[in-house]
């Protein structure tokens, strides 16, 4: 009898990655529009009423001022972000828990509410299996302001990793989940083995059925 394959799955943003890559992303892009576009930006945020909480309605309220980017224009800038930002902000002790994952053979997944215009430079870089993010939106390809399809958070991490893998077939009593979040319980939920990465969020609500992977500020 064939032995079903292992999963570790991985967040990102404050996970693997030392913030919220989505913010630093927006902020890079920000950096590089025209002086006119940049107070457009600034005004928004001022002005802006959509609680942070709203995460969807929220990022395409400040994303209005990136609405045109050429598609080419916009993966030359996620290219330049991982490179310039990204690749230099990695936690190196939750890395080093990937990469030793991969030795073991086990299937790489990241899931993460990140865009994947960038993500997928990541996933390149250290041959992720599968990487399950949120889409930005492009039509007559240029980006409309708004995110395709449903931000990958909460429960929809695990839906949207359901619509890309078929869990049935890994065995998730030995699989293992890495997060920072309370949000991603709906993944904790999945796999035998949870892991909190451990930055300096309260973690009083986990119990004994997790390990804590502590992160000490080093990069990889």
């Amino acid at each position: 009898m064939l032995h079903k394959p292992i999963l570790a799955i991985f967040d990102f943003c404050d996970t693997i990655f030392d913030g919220q890559s989505a913010t630093f992303f927006l902020d890079f892009l920000e950096s590089k529009l025209s002086i006119v576009k940049k107070i457009r930006a600034k005004i928004i945020k001022k002005t802006n009423k959509i609680p942070s909480s709203d995460s969807k309605r929220y990022k395409e309220n400040l994303m209005r001022v990136f609405y045109g980017i050429k598609k080419e224009e916009m993966d030359k800038y996620a290219a330049e972000f991982y490179r310039s930002i990204v690749a230099n902000r990695l936690h190196k002790s939750v890395i080093e828990a990937l990469l030793a994952h991969q030795k073991s053979g086990h299937i790489i997944v990241v899931v993460s509410g990140g865009f994947e215009v960038y993500l997928r430079h990541f996933a390149k870089s250290y041959g992720i299996d599968y990487l399950v993010s949120t889409k930005l939106e492009f039509k007559n390809g240029a980006f409309t302001s708004k995110i395709a399809g449903d931000e990958c958070l909460g429960d929809k991490k695990v839906e949207l990793l359901g619509s890309e893998l078929n869990l049935k077939e890994f065995d998730l009593k030995n699989s293992f989940c890495y997060s920072d979040s309370r949000s991603d319980m709906p993944l904790f939920s999945l796999v035998g083995n949870k892991i909190v990465v451990k930055n300096a969020q309260s973690t009083d609500w986990i119990d004994d059925g997790f390990k804590v992977l502590k992160v000490d500020g080093s990069y990889a």
